[in-house]
């Protein structure tokens, strides 16, 4: 890869971010917030979209982002009212740009003229329709100057045809003109950290900055703290830039610092560079040399120099170094007289403060960009170390410990290395659910309005965290689940009104860490789930037999049916029946599982149970048959012995576990793989476990071994999906260990396939 990959690599990044912080913020702005800081936030990453578009050369995203970011600065400047329609038009402009980004990511093409209506929106809001724009503009946006000139003044040609300045006209006022001199700028500019961490150089401003006229450059330096004080990555110069140019205008100017907006603080003034010139003139005419500097410190001796140039004696440079370095040593650092005085440290705003070079320093090595394979590498050599780890544990008998205690001992300091080592590096892959959580206000909207429905979402955990792999795999679930809410859960605001609700529906969206699970569940306060109307539509497909009976439970669960669908009618929301069978296989590959729970007339809610990580795992080690299975540690409620079990009988004769007056599904592994022991089953062990929705399964195993970490191996992708088995692991000392998955035991279904 050339380095201009690597440059587009980084860019394309950036605008996955810059994408998703539009999303963020125009959620705000539907909300109500309409501040100055939202609207910068938008203009600044929509221009950094532009900027890096425009340096690779994608000229269909420059363009449309050129004309959106237009509006934005319209919008920021009050001239166009950030109503609704206008608020509609910016999400969709941020839909555009995705799909532009996105053909420039794939080297694809879009269709001639896409985005054209957009765009020339943007154009109508800029112009001044009155149709469009909240507040009509000015109807001319000309900077006019009055200029007073007496024409009776022009007594000759010479003086009739000369340009006209006020330096040859005959005033009649004796007072001043009503503006100053146009075509004299003073510009200060001061930048701020964040742009030499972006590769800007102010040079090179201001050479650009000099081909619009006459410049003069006065450096301020009186941010320059003592040595002791320097902070490498602090920002102590700003310039002071007097122009003088016929032709530029604020624009022309500002357009100049176009890159770095945001990164800088920049003021343009008009009409005080004449002064300003004259008192930078006078500075710079004040100022001491470095000769003088160096001669009113340490007064060395004057060199004889006679009178006759041509007779003058030439000294070498050896003899001048030689004979001022006493002087040399004996001068204190001398640095230039400050040119003004410097403003007080309580007026700087404290988050643009360029003179807290711990905090810049700090902010700049903050993050950086690594690539996740290189992060999976790492995930993958911290799994083998666990193995490692655990294979060295394992081969520590009883006599080798009371022999060797010093090597015991640093095999616990290994043991717990390792477990911080991996929980540093699974905090690394691990993001806030937020960035897809962000996406579904939108989502929401767009459902009410095809529905006409009255749907508000409401999130709550939003930064909670969990491995990037599986949040890459929640959005199609998570939208798919949204849909089915708002198409079959909430009610028309009729409905609603006559079932004594609310006619405004809820969906909340919400994720909270259990154990070595996280649970993200969609609730609605819709009618639930008409089981009468699944039924029938199940036995009609023939996914249910006429004369089978079926639990509440099983009911609910049949609409994860492949290519089961209630709705009378096919529509883009609903009614293809390829919708909750895409969320139950998309969780299941990532090692979750899916429960659902409906209350008729109440609404319904489904839960997303999925592993912190898919990378190692705490679990519990137990031989059924001879043969190592793992048990997930956070799935594990409690172990009871056999023989002090309470075991009892239902009248189908299913097996059951009193436990405190609960009585629980009884599981043998044994038999549920089809396996023998030869186990007593007093010797046995109950392994109480948790499932989905707080049920309980009591797994028998022969043998409770210990408790350890193992890296997950997916069997689905090296062998094929068996049901009551989550994966696979290598023990240390070189078997293969099957992980149980506690939800799949729960199922009834009576064949099994051999898991031994």
């Amino acid at each position: 890869m050339s380095d201009l990959d690597d440059f587009k690599a980084t860019y394309f990044d950036e605008c996955s971010e810059l994408l998703l912080e539009l999303e963020e913020q125009f959620a705000a702005i539907e909300e109500g917030d309409h501040s100055s800081n939202r609207l910068n936030a938008v203009f600044r990453a929509i221009h950094s979209i532009k900027g890096g578009g425009g340096a690779f050369g994608f000229s269909g995203l420059v363009g449309f982002a050129h004309a959106y970011e237009t509006l934005l600065d319209h919008v920021r400047d009050g001239r166009v009212e950030l109503s609704e329609p206008v608020v509609a038009l910016c999400i969709r402009a941020n839909d555009i740009v995705a799909d532009f980004v996105a053909a420039a990511k794939d080297g694809a093409e879009l269709e001639a003229g896409y985005g054209a209506e957009e765009k020339l929106q943007f154009d109508t809001l800029t112009s001044g329709d009155p149709d469009m724009v909240g507040e009509p503009m000015e109807e001319f946006d000309i900077d006019f100057v009055p200029v007073m000139v007496t024409i009776a003044g022009a007594e000759d040609d010479a003086m009739a045809e000369a340009p006209l300045s006020l330096a040859i006209l005959d005033d009649a006022f004796e007072a001043p003109p009503l503006a100053p001199e146009a075509g004299h700028w003073t510009i200060r500019f001061t930048p701020h950290s964040e742009l030499y961490a972006r590769a800007n150089d102010p040079l090179l401003l201001l050479r650009e900055l000099g081909t619009l006229g006459d410049i003069k450059v006065r450096a301020v330096l009186d941010e320059i703290p003592a040595l002791a004080d320097f902070e490498p990555f602090g920002v102590y110069c700003s310039w002071e830039i007097a122009l003088r140019s016929d032709t530029a205008t604020e624009a022309t100017i500002a357009e100049v610092f176009e890159f770095v907006e945001g990164n800088c603080d920049l003021t343009i003034t008009r009409g005080e560079a004449p002064v300003a010139e004259v008192a930078l003139d006078a500075e710079i005419e004040a100022m001491p040399s470095f000769a003088q500097l160096m001669a009113d410190e340490a007064q060395p001796e004057p060199l004889a120099v006679a009178e006759d140039a041509s007779s003058a004696k030439l000294i070498s440079f050896e003899a001048l170094a030689e004979s001022m370095k006493p002087a040399l040593k004996a001068a204190p650092p001398v640095l230039p007289p400050p040119l003004k005085q410097a403003a007080p440290a309580e007026e700087f705003d404290g988050e643009n403060d360029r003179r807290s070079g711990v905090e810049d320093r700090r902010n700049g090595v903050q993050s950086i960009r690594v690539d996740l394979d290189k992060i999976d590498r790492v995930v993958n050599m911290v799994g083998e170390l666990v193995i490692t780890q655990s294979m060295l544990t394992q081969q520590m008998d009883e006599t080798l410990r009371a022999r060797y205690q010093e090597l015991v001992r640093g095999l616990e300091v290994l043991a717990q290395t390792t477990r911080g080592l991996q929980d540093s590096v699974m905090s690394i892959r691990a993001q806030p659910v937020k960035t897809v959580f962000s996406r579904m206000p939108r989502l929401v909207r767009e459902l009410a309005s095809k529905t006409g429905k009255k749907i508000r979402l409401e999130t709550i955990g939003e930064n909670t965290e969990i491995d990037k792999t599986i949040i890459e795999q929640l959005s199609d679930p998570l939208t798919h689940m949204i849909r089915n809410s708002a198409d079959h859960g909430i009610e028309s605001p009729e409905k609603r009104l006559a079932a004594g609700k609310s006619e405004s529906g809820a969906i909340r969206l919400s994720a909270e860490q259990a154990g070595g699970n996280i649970l993200i569940a969609v609730e609605d306060d819709g009618g639930g789930i008409n089981r009468e109307r699944v039924l029938q539509v199940a036995r009609d497909r023939g996914v249910v037999g006429p004369e089978q009976a079926l639990s509440d439970e099983q009911i609910d669960q049949l609409i994860f049916a492949p290519g089961f669908s209630t709705a009378s009618e096919i529509s883009d929301i609903s009614g293809g029946g390829v919708g909750m069978d895409v969320v139950l296989s998309n969780i299941k590959k990532i090692g979750g599982s899916v429960h659902v729970k409906s209350w008729t007339g109440r609404g319904t809610r489904m839960t997303l149970r999925l592993p912190l990580t898919l990378a190692v795992l705490d679990v519990m080690l137990v031989k059924v048959a001879g043969s190592p299975y793992v048990i997930p540690l956070s799935s594990i409620v409690e172990t009871i012995q056999c023989a002090r079990a309470n075991f009892s009988r239902m009248p189908t004769g299913a097996q059951v576990l009193q436990v405190r007056g609960e009585y629980v599904q009884v599981v043998d592994l044994a038999s549920r793989f089809e396996m023998t022991t030869e186990v007593e089953r007093d010797n046995r062990f109950v392994v109480l476990c948790e499932a989905e929705g707080g049920v309980k399964v009591a797994v028998i195993v022969d043998d409770i071994i210990g408790q350890q970490q193992v890296v997950i191996k997916s069997l689905e992708e090296n062998f094929q999906s068996i049901e009551g088995i989550a994966g696979g692991t290598i023990l240390g000392d070189g078997n293969v260990a099957l992980i149980v998955d506690v939800q799949g035991l729960k199922s009834t279904t009576t064949a099994h396939k051999s898991a031994a």
